[in-house]
């Protein structure tokens, strides 16, 4: 089967090619402008290099969030129109788990960590083997480090981000490499190869939202918004009560 892997969660774009029986397209790059301007001239790229038509792709997986909004969002755009204009399934991963993935197999559990933004991170702890400890949430880092017990490999950019908070809280941790922190398409195909295989389903393809596990900015302000009108509106509701 040939997958086509996608990966832009964050700054850094990633597509993968698995052609036949190995991955025979590799691309990774810090975005300086955004991903819909870089994406699809990619896939096309990949896919000559690769010598094959979207036709042959049998698989569309794609890191669906947490992680940037914008990114998520253009990235499972691209996957389901892809998916949708030629019956391709649609498998997503969560960013956290390729993270793990990028490390396994570990010697000690592997805590992930994502640049959440507004001094918060998106985690998750893991086993060595994989098995979910700890499941997805979002909050501050020293929340986060106050429930590790054991020996752990942090890995994500978050890491870096809030490397003096993870030495201060004492937690046993030790970094990943570099590389390792980057959410990578290739890894999305090793994920891919162990999973089963979904079929083409156009109405779940169709449904199918970006994971980002809170609020964008934009929706907190708004929801202040509506909140503060509410108090208002009661305040105006208990005068009138109350004359």
């Amino acid at each position: 089967m040939n997958i086509l892997a996608l990966s832009t969660t964050s700054t850094s774009g990633s597509i993968a090619i698995y052609n036949k029986d190995h991955i025979s397209y590799i691309n990774h790059l810090d975005i300086k402008v955004t991903h819909s301007e870089r994406l699809l001239p990619q896939i096309d790229a990949g896919l000559k290099n690769s010598k094959i038509d979207i036709s042959d792709i049998g698989l569309v997986v794609i890191a669906n969030g947490p992680g940037s909004f914008t990114g998520v969002r253009i990235g499972l755009a691209t996957a389901k129109g892809i998916c949708m204009a030629h019956n391709i399934p649609l498998l997503p991963i969560n960013t956290l788990e390729l993270l793990a993935n990028n490390i396994f197999p570990a010697n000690r559990n592997i805590l992930t960590l994502i640049d959440a933004r507004m001094a918060e991170v998106y985690a998750a702890l893991y086993s060595p083997d994989l098995e979910i400890l700890i499941p997805e949430t979002n909050a501050k880092p020293t929340e986060i480090f106050k429930m590790i017990k054991e020996p752990v490999i942090i890995v994500g950019d978050g890491a870096k981000l809030f490397k003096k908070e993870i030495i201060k809280s004492g937690i046993d941790h030790i970094f990943c490499l570099e590389h390792q922190n980057i959410p990578l398409a290739s890894t999305l195909i090793s994920i891919a190869l162990k999973c089963n295989i979904p079929k083409y389903d156009f109405e779940s393809i169709s449904e199918l939202e970006p994971y980002y596990l809170r609020k964008s900015q934009a929706e907190f302000v708004r929801d202040e918004k509506i909140k503060q009108q509410q108090n208002e509106t009661n305040k105006k509701n208990n005068r009138g009560k109350n004359e």
